[in-house]
């Protein structure tokens, strides 16, 4: 298979250029949310075609680890015809997160059962395992490439890494920053020179700061990015089996919000509140609320549903729980993060191509060495 049928997120140049001239870059980091972007690879043909290939050779297919090579080639062709700086960030998580485990046994409960397209236990095994050696892959190599980091949060969602990242600093505040996913949770970290690409069937179409609620709750409104965490905690999200409060929609919570951000004074005010178990709403009578705003009120004063959804969803809330961990676990991913950025190993190009072809992985000949050519800001003679 061609290394695009897998990892199909490719945006144009004249997309990339949308942001980059825009913003006059210099510096341009690509977060990658792999799984979202890999979701090709969980089709029928795709499954199929890696068990095939892997029961033909004596090495496991390694399509996916040559389709994000190929896939980060592409973007370092293009910073080097633009003479801007590049660097990738490439995100997933393995294993359930005993985080959200903790708060909600629900939490993405129906993406547990997937018999993919009933294959039999032996096809599913040999599947699932070629998955994650080639993630392993993913993050021993590219973790010795310049300007590369793979972030494996193992038992935790990684879908906050790019805003930890931005938020606490690793990021320089004058870098422009592109995330690559369709999970509109990511839509948090979207901000003045931080954007989100996204990719349907039909559409490609970058998120902009002060079109994220409209983009999220798909109908014209102007209520300010910073609330998308409140909004799902209160509409709730299927896709992680994350419950909402019964009869509230994009709509509804349009025609309430007014009352909330009234009764939450901020999201900062709101975060401290959560995140420290006080009370989250401020109302100096109830007279005068519609139905809606007070059934919010009455859920959040019976089952604190509105701030365990918080916490489910909030990356504002599960980075000052890295920030602050409380058990060893959380210890061990923060210092994971951290030494990527205090200490990353590098290798030659020539000895990462020998390492890989020894265990059975042939990119194309410019792939991995496009990724090794070191761009000079500003000199005209590195762009070919």
């Amino acid at each position: 298979m061609h290394p695009s049928s897998l990892l199909s997120y490719y945006p144009t140049y004249a997309i990339l250029d949308e942001v980059v001239l825009q913003k006059n870059c210099k510096q341009l980091n690509l977060f990658i949310d792999l799984k979202n972007t890999l979701q090709t690879t969980f089709m029928e043909h795709a499954i199929l075609n890696i068990i095939n290939n892997s029961k033909k050779s004596r090495f496991k297919d390694t399509s996916i680890f040559s389709a994000v090579i190929a896939f980060l080639s592409f973007h370092k062709i293009y910073s080097i015809k633009r003479n801007i700086g590049i660097n990738f960030y490439i995100f997933f998580e393995s294993g359930r997160s005993y985080y959200h485990q903790n708060i909600s046994k629900k939490y993405k409960i129906s993406r547990r059962v997937d018999d993919l397209y009933g294959l039999d236990k032996m096809d599913q095994d040999l599947f699932r395992d070629v998955l994650q050696d080639n993630f392993y892959l993913l993050e021993q190599a590219c973790n010795k490439v310049p300007r590369v980091k793979v972030i494996n949060m193992l038992n935790l969602e990684a879908d906050f890494i790019p805003y930890y990242l931005i938020t606490r600093k690793f990021i320089p505040e004058t870098d422009v920053n592109i995330i690559y996913s369709n999970d509109h949770d990511l839509y948090q970290c979207v901000s003045e020179n931080t954007f989100q690409f996204s990719k349907s069937a039909k559409h490609k179409f970058i998120v902009k700061k002060d079109q994220v609620m409209k983009t999220y709750l798909k109908r014209e409104c102007d209520i300010p990015d910073e609330f998308l965490p409140l909004a799902m905690s209160v509409i709730g999200d299927t896709g992680d089996d994350v419950d909402g409060i019964n009869g509230i929609g994009g709509k509804r919570f349009a025609d309430v919000f007014p009352d909330l951000k009234k009764s939450v004074k901020s999201m900062e005010n709101l975060y401290d509140n959560v995140y420290n178990s006080k009370p989250i709403f401020e109302l100096e009578s109830s007279e005068h609320l519609n139905k809606y705003m007070m059934q919010i009120v009455q859920e959040e004063n019976t089952t604190k549903k509105i701030s365990n959804n918080m916490k489910l969803v909030s990356f504002e809330l599960i980075s000052r729980a890295l920030d602050e961990p409380t058990d060893t676990e959380m210890i061990k991913r923060r210092d994971k993060v951290q030494n990527l950025f205090n200490h990353q190993p590098l290798t030659e190009c020539k000895f990462l191509k020998n390492a890989l072809e020894r265990s059975g992985v042939f990119l194309e000949s410019d792939w991995l060495e496009n990724l090794f050519f070191e761009i000079k800001i500003g000199d005209s003679s590195s762009v070919k």
